[in-house]
């Protein structure tokens, strides 16, 4: 027989253990009158991965006898002064999806939690004198059958704490084959920390995500898989599972995508093969003689994101096996937590301008300028050109980057009506057509829409009326036909507009850096002359935009109503913005 084993643990924390099902306590009067019951549970050991305990130890103690073994044991050896944050539902109104696991058979020990059906987090807040702005959404691992919490995410939570760095360790949804879940747990703490930026001191542009083991791999997932409202903007991996083409000691591959997952799943969570040159950057640390998660998983990633250039550091431990964590027996402890410590300090690198628009459409300057990259001979297919843009592709890409990971299946829905392509008049030629199939889709919200009353009535006619000047539409009628009919079915649409006499030098507030700003023109049959993106330099307002003139990706040396009164054709602008209202 095993006896009940006791660790630290606040007098919250233990209401939460004895009230279980990941809730807290509700007050006396709502309590049912006969005594609940807890599971003891042995606690988690140096063993490959998440062992799972609860078939092997099933023993039942009355509310009382429990609450008084671990009530004695908490006033014994624990510190009052210790608190622990009680913990909170991750969706106060419910998950938007399910796993598929019942709520009450999820079991809740004093150091790790298996079947988790509900989404909860713990809360340590950095104290504002010594805050840093930094903040860290901790996933500690389980082999996705469980969550190690407490060595792998409460004790790692109150290190940083120590250091001025906001933490929210997340107890995710078990997957149980179903991948979405414990991905949306963390996209969604991501969020939450992001939106409660201010009243937490976090500065919502250095926000990292940590996890260790299967955690490791939720981490790696989402730094792969991100959308422009939850990619982490650094990422902290120990022993992570990152690789699903072999199967883990723990078999974690199962857990996350079932018995029988394809082969494009098994590549698409294998995130040494999702790396790119946006993909966040990275401190990982493993041991070489790790039983459960071969090094060669984070020491493939690490070799990934040297290939993309992505700033990573990586620490490879000669002992030390598996599931250490924040434990002291691990021989590394104090080398691996000051080599971190030393990293959050100075070895993270914040850009100067965060906001993605405009950091990835600042990576493109000095690009070459070149006019009709995507006319290619044959049938109509996606064409990505990076090396050479004009004004409108430049944009495409810089969108199609922010937008996530899947870089290509973001342009085509960009660049083709609703991300179908099917010949060249499937292209969306015209910006007016671009933004409406943007909203559309919800990646583009029409800022000028919310914030001028000026409307105009569009009239498209150019390329039908103009075919010679086109290589597709020269000798093809039928294109012409097609073209024709796309210009008549927008052309009568009425929308906002900015007259040029309108834009200060100075901007307006309502227009921000990243904006995608589209400038309108008086030419016959045409709606917008030329696209670029917002920056403010010097509290002027400019445009970073591929230059034809310049023959390259430049920021303008003259603000943009300089730009604009320059140009006898130009009216004005149009401005929109990349939305994140969803998830792309």
């Amino acid at each position: 027989m095993f006896p009940l084993y006791f660790r630290p643990i606040g007098i919250s924390h233990l209401g939460r253990i004895l009230c279980s099902k990941g809730r807290p306590c509700p007050p006396p009067s709502e309590r049912p009158s006969a005594p609940m019951r807890t599971q003891a549970v042995p606690p988690l050991r140096n063993r490959p991965e998440f062992p799972t305990f609860i078939d092997q130890f099933k023993r039942e103690i009355p509310m009382k006898k429990t609450l008084s073994l671990f009530a004695g044991a908490l006033f014994w050896i624990f510190p009052a002064t210790a608190q622990i944050p009680e913990a909170q539902p991750l969706y106060p109104q419910g998950a938007p999806d399910n796993n598929g696991l019942p709520a009450d058979k999820a079991v809740y020990a004093e150091s790790h939690a298996e079947k988790i059906a509900e989404a909860d987090y713990m809360l340590f807040r950095a104290d504002p004198s010594k805050a840093t702005g930094q903040a860290v959404v901790i996933c500690p691992g389980g082999a996705y059958l469980g969550v190690a919490y407490t060595h792998e995410g409460i004790q790692v939570a109150q290190w940083m704490n120590e250091r001025g760095i906001t933490a929210l360790m997340l107890r995710y949804r078990m997957p149980n084959g179903h991948w979405e879940v414990p991905v949306s747990d963390a996209e969604q703490a991501i969020r939450m920390v992001r939106q409660h930026a201010k009243e937490w001191n976090v500065d919502p542009y250095k926000v990292g995500l940590m996890g260790a083991s299967a955690g490791g791999h939720l981490t790696a997932t989402l730094a792969t898989h991100y959308n422009s409202e939850t990619r982490p903007d650094f990422q902290i991996l120990l022993y992570p599972v990152v690789t699903m083409m072999q199967v883990t000691r723990g078999n974690t591959r199962t857990a996350l995508l079932g018995k029988n997952p394809t082969m494009e799943q098994i590549q698409k969570f294998s995130a040494e093969l999702q790396v790119t040159p946006d993909t966040p950057q990275a401190f990982i640390a493993l041991t070489s003689d790790d039983p459960s998660v071969a090094p060669y998983h984070g020491v493939n990633y690490y070799l990934a994101l040297q290939k993309n250039k992505v700033s990573a550091t990586l620490h490879v431990y000669p002992t030390g096996g598996h599931g250490w964590g924040f434990q002291d027996h691990f021989k590394y402890k104090q080398q691996w937590t000051q080599e971190l410590e030393k990293w959050l300090r100075d070895g993270v690198v914040f850009p100067e301008n965060p906001e993605p628009m405009l950091r990835i459409g600042k990576s493109y300057l000095g690009t070459k300028y070149v006019a009709n990259t995507l006319d290619q001979d044959g049938e109509e297919s996606l064409v990505i050109r990076t090396d050479a843009v004009d004004c409108l592709t430049f944009v495409e890409y810089t969108l199609a980057q922010a937008l996530g990971s899947s870089f290509a299946d973001n342009l085509q829905k960009i660049r083709y009506r609703d991300g179908i392509i099917n010949g060249y008049p499937s292209r969306l030629h015209y910006t007016s057509e671009w933004i409406e199939n943007g909203i559309r889709h919800g990646f583009l919200t029409d800022i000028t829409a919310k914030n001028s009353a000026h409307t105009q009535k569009i009239s498209l006619s150019y390329m039908s009326t103009h075919p010679k000047q086109y290589k597709k539409l020269a000798d093809s009628p039928e294109n012409v036909r097609q073209m024709a009919e796309y210009e008549k079915a927008i052309s009568g649409k009425v929308v906002h507009w900015l007259p040029k006499s309108e834009l200060p030098e100075a901007g307006l507030p309502w227009i921000m850096n990243g904006d995608i700003i589209a400038i309108t023109t008086k030419m016959p049959g045409l709606d917008i002359a030329h696209v670029g993106i917002a920056e403010y330099k010097e509290g002027k307002l400019h445009l970073l935009h591929a230059s034809s003139t310049l023959g390259k990706v430049v920021v303008s040396d003259e603000p943009l109503n300089h730009m604009l009164n320059n140009n006898k054709s130009w009216t004005g602008i149009r401005v929109v913005r990349m939305s994140h209202s969803k998830n792309n």
